[in-house]
């Protein structure tokens, strides 16, 4: 399915903070809203690392221009069951990620309770590529790598820094 999105790397300015910055990911979910990571411009004085990013609806950025493009996403995965292939991890594909840099994960929402807690697993994002499933279409060996190199995911570092388990925490 074809959605309309803003154009990753859009600069822009959060009307409720008036801070500036720029898109860096969106977030597509099981009934095709899109959501967006804003990242603003700046480190923090305390650690100079990077300004934590903000999840933020279309309706807060203020951008000039029309920044948006279609892009398919293949939304006929979302609501079934999904594995990733390297820890077995498993559940429903509740929603999609893309970054700024082209790679597409999805977010898989297992239906176990944790014993101890009483509380639900937390939904975990991967790779699409590294998942199954039967609406899955999995690539061929050349498509695979040349889809890492021309979309790479983040290294387990990075990736932690912007993972997403819960967008309110």
């Amino acid at each position: 399915m074809k959605i309309k999105v803003i154009k990753l790397g859009t600069e822009c300015e959060d009307k409720a903070t008036k801070t500036k910055g720029r898109v860096t990911h969106w977030i597509c979910d099981m009934e095709y809203r899109i959501d967006y990571l804003f990242q603003p411009h700046g480190t923090s004085p305390e650690d100079g690392q990077p300004i934590k990013k903000l999840y933020l609806e279309t309706a807060r950025l203020q951008f000039e221009g029309e920044p948006y493009e279609e892009v398919e996403v293949p939304v006929e995965i979302l609501g079934t069951q999904v594995t990733d292939k390297a820890s077995g991890f498993t559940g429903m594909a509740v929603s999609f990620l893309r970054s700024i840099n082209g790679c597409f994960h999805v977010f898989i929402q297992p239906s176990t309770i944790v014993e101890k807690t009483g509380c639900p697993v937390a939904k975990t994002d991967f790779d699409l590529r590294e998942c199954e499933g039967a609406m899955i279409t999995q690539l061929q060996t050349e498509e695979l790598e040349r889809s890492r190199v021309t979309t790479p995911s983040p290294e387990p570092s990075d990736h932690d820094r912007f993972r997403l388990r819960n967008p309110l925490d």
